[in-house]
């Protein structure tokens, strides 16, 4: 009956056969059309003929791989166990589950790098997962995972896949797909109705309303371990809107969300992050491959092809697996030539249905959003994400906000640098809506990025109101070939961003420009037409002049007095500069980039004016050897000055206590840090990498908000006070290439992740760092004097991921090792002294010498 409950077809034979009579031929079809056979085998069963002949056939069908004897050796009355009968068979139905896997999904067949994807949701599910089988699961706990990701990456495929691997520990499972098409067709009731039938096994009534299916869900499942799969899910409001609160279900219960947004259960407490990344080139490849060649890997004639459709496909499993069988059967170099220019091509090449995908998730995005999206496709790719959020801010157009959102949605990434990443088939998919927005009159469109639609419209004269962007991408050489007139210029009186690149322009631009509020003018001559004095800049934010001509005498920082909305001027490799400008009292600056600008010694006084500045950067100012006044820049957050020759750093009583980044590497004369770092506060970030440093100062303890700080090759350095093991915050800390011996007092770093000391003179693995349960990468890769066993205890380091132990003599690594789960990587290069490995977690990639 419990069989039946479950939803098996089950054939029971229950008639006893005459002594000596052959079993019936309905019962030895039935044993031939089953996939599974389950003979209960007890004191007795030997002395029934028809049993042994039952069984006989079992076997015989067993024989041809298709079908699978499950054996129950009973000997005990049920009423000796009591309970633990229903128990019992709770397990037998759980082992036929998982032998006939029932439950599980469709997938592909050609599944490329999941497992390492799989290994790592598990421990977020907490579950115990073990040479690619769910073994148990921690059921006092109700856990929720969003799996996120562009479209096409995979998150659907991933997540089948992981619900496959789980649905043997449930009774009850539901997979819910495709929820937002469904929902916005109304069909909300439908997709309840599925999945509380789904979880009653069929045993359900329909319901017409979704209220009504509400209520239901809400008192139903309270006391259920159930097994859910949401598929597609837009937003929290419609997760809501189907299956009410996440905390409705039982104990034990697991909940695994596919969407494209990150934060699309933002306000559920303990929910789970697993964010998808395209594949990486040696798998994409493999992907690839396995769809066009049946292999893993290409024929020698189409090798270097299939290397580059695989680059021009944004290593995307979903376009890798339609491109592969398109060209599965094409046997001709031409085709395939044709079909990698259509995918790299910057106009069109986007398959239909990915493109009818980005559009239905860009169509979720408000207008601010697209606005900027459109911005970012067009222009601002690989820019530095703090530049064009003054531009967007000046618009209202709620960046900080609305670059979360972007991010959520996957349609951008933030990189480590602060630097604006988007996937190259977003990128193009962002272009085309702006080509579409007129394709044959570029003119009549919001952006212009193509140089060649650029260069047409300003040359032709045919700019209109419509274009409030434009930029120009001459290339190198071409430095005062270019040069436009302001009749050319005149209709474009809505531009908003301007990229002149190294063009020169002359006349009466005085009605011309009113509206812009970025222009990029790197290169731009040294000469300057005095009839620019009276260039309309009143709205500009952001003024880039990098790698310009320009000095001190330039004619053209008169407009740094109009400017006074002005927020960032950035001079990089300015390199004809020696002192900078002269600031205008009433300046607004808030970013003052200087980089590169290797001739500038002197920073002029009146820098003193921006008592605004967020952000100084001098990084590579190599004859600058003294520190501009800090003291009026009270809101200075960020100082870079990476390379420059400064030889001390002093602060100044209650000046600048809002530093949050100090940034000093490559300062080879820097040997003195004064106490003076006690007033920063608010420091969260230091480095000062390749300085002369010798000590670190007494009071570094002090710091309490410091999360990094990096010393990396500060070679005079021999020792650590031991206040530095008092920052709690601190998450990361470098001390690579220094003489050090031993580390100081750690008890406080409970929060540290990255503890590096490669190439030091540490002797022996510090015990101390076991205690350090949140650290997950180890390097003491070049630590030639560390010598002896790696402590035992080292499995109460639960979160270690990643050990580097390369050239170093250690004799020998514990077998606890073992139960380090989220370890990854061991590196053991040329660990001459160390004779074996013990066993290691199932998915650790091992960087070895090939006799170790």
């Amino acid at each position: 009956m419990e069989l039946t409950g479950a939803r098996f077809k089950v054939f029971i034979d229950d008639n006893d056969l005459e002594k000596g009579k052959n079993i019936d031929d309905e019962l030895i079809e039935a044993i031939n059309h089953s996939r599974i056979s389950i003979p209960i085998i007890s004191k007795d069963y030997a002395s029934s003929e028809s049993c042994l002949m039952e069984l006989v056939n079992m076997l015989k069908r067993k024989d041809d791989k298709n079908h699978i004897v499950i054996p129950i050796f009973y000997f005990v009355d049920p009423s000796d166990v009591g309970q633990d009968h229903m128990n019992i068979i709770k397990r037998i139905i759980r082992d036929v589950r998982q032998k006939l896997k029932k439950e599980n999904l469709i997938e592909p067949k050609r599944l490329v790098v999941v497992d390492r994807h799989v290994q790592s949701i598990m421990e977020m599910l907490k579950v115990d997962y073990h040479d690619g089988r769910a073994v148990t699961i921690d059921e006092t706990l109700t856990k929720v995972l969003v799996i996120s990701g562009i479209t096409g990456v995979g998150k659907t495929v991933l997540a089948k896949y992981v619900y496959n691997k789980l649905c043997h520990l449930y009774d009850y499972c539901s997979f819910c797909g495709q929820i937002q098409a469904e929902t916005e067709h109304g069909k909300i009731v439908s997709v309840q109705n599925k999945l509380i039938s789904d979880l009653l096994k069929g045993n359900a009534l329909k319901f017409d309303c979704s209220d009504k299916a509400m209520i239901h869900i809400q008192h139903g499942f309270r006391n259920m371990k159930v097994l859910l799969l949401l598929d597609d899910v837009k937003d929290q409001e419609q997760l809501s809107a189907l299956v009410g609160e996440l905390d409705w279900l039982g104990p034990g219960s697991r909940v695994i969300v596919t969407s494209q947004r990150a934060d699309v259960l933002r306000n559920v407490n303990g929910v789970e992050s697993f964010v998808l990344e395209p594949m990486e080139r040696d798998e994409a490849l493999k992907l690839f491959c396995r769809y066009a060649f049946g292999t893993d890997s290409p024929s020698e004639k189409f090798k270097e092809l299939s290397k580059k459709i695989v680059d021009a496909t944004g290593r995307l499993p979903f376009l890798l697996k339609l491109v592969g069988s398109s060209l599965s059967l094409v046997k001709r170099e031409r085709e395939w030539n044709e079909t990698l220019e259509s995918l790299q091509a910057v106009k069109g090449g986007l398959n239909e249905r990915v493109q009818a995908a980005l559009k239905k998730s860009y169509t979720n995005l408000n207008e601010k959003q697209q606005q900027i999206f459109l911005d970012i496709a067009c222009f601002f790719t690989g820019k530095d994400m703090r530049i064009p959020y003054y531009m967007w801010n000046d618009y209202n157009f709620c960046p900080s906000e609305s670059i979360r959102a972007l991010d959520a949605w996957s349609f951008v990434k933030i990189g480590e640098d602060k630097e604006i990443c988007m996937h190259e088939i977003l990128k193009k998919f962002g272009r085309e809506i702006v080509e579409n927005e007129n394709r044959d009159e570029p003119w009549k469109r919001s952006r212009l990025c193509d140089h060649e639609e650029a260069l047409h419209v300003l040359t032709e004269g045919k700019g209109t109101g419509q274009v409030k962007a434009l930029g120009l991408e001459f290339g190198d050489g071409s430095v005062g070939h270019s040069s436009f007139e302001y009749d050319q210029f005149k209709n474009l009186q809505n531009l908003t961003f301007l990229k002149l690149d190294r063009a020169g322009i002359r006349g009466n631009f005085e009605k011309c420009f009113s509206m812009l509020r970025w222009l990029d003018w790197q290169g731009a001559p040294r000469t300057f037409d005095d009839q620019l004095q009276i260039l309309n800049l009143q709205k500009l934010v952001i003024l880039d002049l990098s790698g310009s001509q320009v000095d001190k005498d330039w004619r053209g920082w008169d407009l740094l007095e109009k400017a006074r909305k002005l927020k960032v001027l950035k001079l990089t490799d300015c390199f004809q500069l020696i002192d900078t400008p002269k600031f205008p009292h009433s300046m607004e600056l808030e970013r003052l980039i200087l980089e590169g600008c290797s001739k500038l010694a002197v920073v002029n006084p009146s820098s003193g004016y921006l008592d605004k500045l967020v952000s100084l950067n001098l990084r590579q100012c190599r004859r600058l050897d003294k520190l501009p006044n800090l003291g009026p820049m009270k809101h200075l957050k960020e100082l870079v000055i990476d390379g420059t020759t400064i030889s001390q750093i002093h602060f100044q009583g209650g000046s600048i206590k809002m530093l949050k980044t100090l940034s000093a590497r490559n300062c080879k004369k820097l040997n003195e840090i004064s106490d003076s770092f006690r007033y920063l506060k608010s420091l969260k970030h230091l480095a000062l990498d390749s300085t002369a440093i010798k000590t670190c100062w007494d009071s570094i303890g002090s710091l309490e908000k410091l999360k990094t700080l990096s010393l990396k090759d500060c070679r005079g350095l021999t020792h650590l006070p031991n206040e530095i093991g008092k920052l709690k915050s601190l998450k990361f800390l470098d001390l690579s290439g220094t003489t050090i011996h031993d580390l100081p007092l750690i008890e406080e770093w409970k929060a540290m992740k990255v503890l590096r000391v490669r190439g030091t003179f540490i002797e022996k693995f510090p015990e101390a760092i076991l205690k350090l349960n949140k650290l997950e990468e180890i390097d003491f890769s070049s630590c030639g004097s560390l010598t002896g066993e790696i402590p035992n205890d080292i499995w109460r380091m639960s979160s270690l991921a990643i050990l580097k132990l390369s050239d170093t003599r250690i004799s020998g690594l514990p077998p606890s090792i073992s139960c380090l789960s989220r370890l990854r990587e061991l590196h053991i290069l040329r660990c001459y002294h160390l004779p074996s490995l013990p066993e290691l977690p199932s998915l650790v990639k091992v960087f070895r010498d090939s006799d170790i």
